[in-house]
């Protein structure tokens, strides 16, 4: 299996939106350059083993949470089709969507389903 560089750049920067962090934060923290972060997200540029190793950890996520799509036999939560849907959105899409699921989900478990 192939790694898609423009998934796994969304991945990385969907992480880091959710963990609050712009780009120069989680470049300072993976020792890294917010151009590089930038170049990564956007599909400019691939990144070696070092530099995914440093993000992960730098995220508090593991190597398996970035590379889920390119993984044949993967555990992370990260496979699954909301996850894939929230990849590309902007923030204010992302809150919205992410607050309607969890009203649905409680609906769904207020009702037993």
């Amino acid at each position: 299996m192939t790694i898609d560089y423009i998934i796994l750049g969304q991945r990385i920067g969907y992480l880091r939106r959710q963990k609050g962090l712009s780009q120069e934060e989680l470049a300072e923290r993976a020792d890294l350059s917010r151009e590089f972060i930038n170049m990564i997200e956007n599909n400019k540029t691939r990144l070696g083993v070092d530099s995914l190793i440093n993000i992960a950890n730098s995220l508090g996520v593991s190597a398996d949470d970035i590379l889920v799509d390119c993984l044949e036999h993967s555990t992370s939560t990260a496979d699954s089709e909301l996850h894939r849907l929230l990849l590309d959105c902007t923030e204010t899409e992302e809150y919205i969507l992410t607050h309607m699921a969890k009203a649905l989900k409680a609906i769904l478990s207020s009702r037993g389903i």
